[in-house]
């Protein structure tokens, strides 16, 4: 008798058991709050790869410096060097459309220790109402000529101390904040000086914030990303993820343009693909 009340209590035990993993099993995994970090984290890491171009575009130009004024990428930009170095670069008070495709607005100075073409020249960039397609850019930062590389290839560090990036399109409202310290390397087109169709940057680094719903996280750059002065989207490489206070603690970004510029990018997350698609950032 008591080894038939043992084995009913068996198989009692056994079904709640049996109950309970069943229901764990059926409870779908909540990506959502991964998908919007990495989506937050695409779109920091192209805002300010698109800051970095222009500066060199601007920088770069000889006119600009023998004239004092010029119009460069549809902005109106002007140079000093009588009262330490200043350039301004101006987009108006409305949006200006750029050869991008983007509209942009505000205004970017930037105030520099020496000429930029000098191994220890700091740029400090300053943002005045800088919008580019309803996302609004606020926190300074610098861009500094680290350089040559072992292999001679030009350097430069871009620093993002406590950057502010707010949302103000259709499909998203509101902030998230961001700071990031990159080496750009410049791994082609510098000898076509005044080109910059055939330029293509190589980023290294890290990242860290917190995106629009307050999720802190960092990024690390695995496989440099490719930045191409002619397409609007970074096209390549991989960058990895951690959000330790999210269920899935860590993922990746694969940039997938290896064979053209694409807007189209993958997430992975617990071995899950996940796709985006960037239309105005």
């Amino acid at each position: 008798m008591k080894q038939f009340i043992r084995n009913i209590f068996l198989i009692m035990t056994l079904a709640v058991i049996a109950g309970i993993s069943c229901k764990k099993s059926s409870i779908e995994t909540n990506y959502n709050p991964n998908l919007q970090v990495a989506n937050n984290q695409v779109i920091a890491e192209r805002a300010y790869s698109e800051v970095f171009n222009l500066f060199i575009m601007v920088m770069s130009d000889s006119v600009l410096k023998a004239e004092g004024s010029k119009t460069i990428y549809n902005a109106q930009c002007s140079y000093q060097d009588t009262n330490g170095i200043e350039y301004i670069i101006d987009y108006g008070t409305y949006n200006t459309d750029c050869p991008d495709g983007k509209g942009r607005r505000g205004k970017i100075t930037v105030g520099m220790n020496m000429d930029f073409s000098e191994t220890g020249a700091i740029a400090n960039l300053a943002f005045d109402g800088y919008i580019v397609n309803d996302l609004h850019l606020d926190g300074d930062n610098t861009i500094s000529n680290t350089g040559l590389s072992m292999s001679m290839l030009q350097m430069y560090e871009h620093e993002v101390p406590s950057a502010t990036l707010t949302l103000f399109d259709t499909v998203s409202h509101g902030s998230f904040h961001w700071q990031s310290l990159k080496t750009f390397t410049y791994i082609e087109g510098m000898g076509t000086v005044g080109d910059f169709e055939d330029d293509v940057f190589e980023i290294t680094g890290q990242a860290s914030g917190s995106d629009l719903n307050n999720v802190i996280f960092s990024a690390v750059i695995g496989d440099p990303l490719g930045n191409y002065f002619n397409c609007r989207w970074i096209r390549t490489g991989i960058t990895y993820l951690s959000t330790p206070g999210l269920d899935i603690t860590n993922g990746y970004i694969d940039y997938i343009g290896e064979d053209s510029c694409t807007n189209q990018v993958m997430y992975f997350f617990n071995g899950n693909p996940f796709y985006d698609k960037f239309i105005k950032h």
